[in-house]
């Protein structure tokens, strides 16, 4: 996790940076990158304030916390050495086929939150590995088509050893790219692969369910091919399912 998530998914760590600016009082940096992700985002900011006082944040305060130490790493890592080049290119392929600052932010502040709470192991350390890798992927990503999805769909078919496994890898790779690339590409995540995993593999016979996984692992790995999923996610993902050899 990030260490300015880490800081500010604490309420009272967010109310007191934000009461401190508001107070005119001098701020460190990850404060000053709080506060101004909380300025940008004033209904955020009256989410958080507006419970003030109160023991137990709402779910939308809650929400509302996790949303803007999310955006704030976004902009903390761009000065970050070893993610600067990786930001700033990611940054730039996502400008390029047309995103708003804010979609660009939110892209990139999904990328942090999958690294924070998407995985069931608990990593004290922020994996700057894993984000530097997922933020290499979202050039490819951002400059994907229908007509190149389409296509690497139709060529994993058509690598199928017989009908019955042409049938199988049809409907895993339709369903899975449908789940995550539905309303556009963005890095396939364990939320995907566990929609993907409840909705087309599970209760299945075992020689079906053995075949879906099989479908699935082995796009991943045609997907990983493409330059669309890093080496470290498709290790991930593959463990996610199951995968003995992951």
């Amino acid at each position: 996790m990030h260490p300015l998530i880490a800081r500010y998914l604490s309420p009272e760590a967010a109310r007191e940076t934000l009461e401190k600016e508001k107070n005119g009082e001098p701020l460190g940096p990850e404060e000053r990158l709080f506060a101004q992700t909380a300025s940008a985002h004033p209904d955020k900011r009256n989410e958080l304030m507006g419970g003030k006082g109160k023991r137990n944040l709402s779910s939308d305060a809650e929400a509302a916390v996790v949303f803007l130490a999310a955006y704030a790493a976004t902009h903390a890592i761009a000065e970050d050495p070893a993610l600067k080049d990786a930001t700033q290119k990611a940054r730039e392929s996502l400008k390029s086929e047309g995103a708003t600052d804010d979609e660009t932010d939110a892209f990139i502040a999904a990328i942090l939150l999958e690294e924070a709470f998407g995985y069931e192991e608990e990593v004290e350390t922020f994996d700057s590995s894993f984000v530097q890798e997922a933020l290499g992927e979202v050039p490819s990503l951002a400059a994907l088509t229908r007509e190149q999805v389409d296509a690497l769909v139709l060529g994993f078919e058509k690598g199928a050893k017989d009908e019955t496994e042409r049938n199988v890898r049809a409907h895993i790779s339709r369903a899975l790219v449908n789940i995550a690339w539905g309303e556009g590409p963005t890095p396939i995540n364990p939320e995907h692969m566990e929609a993907l995993y409840e909705n087309e593999i599970a209760d299945k016979p075992e020689a079906e369910m053995e075949a879906g996984l099989r479908a699935t692992v082995d796009f991943l790995q045609l997907l990983a091919k493409e330059g669309l999923i890093g080496t470290q996610r498709l290790t991930r993902l593959r463990a996610q399912i199951g995968d003995e050899e992951a």
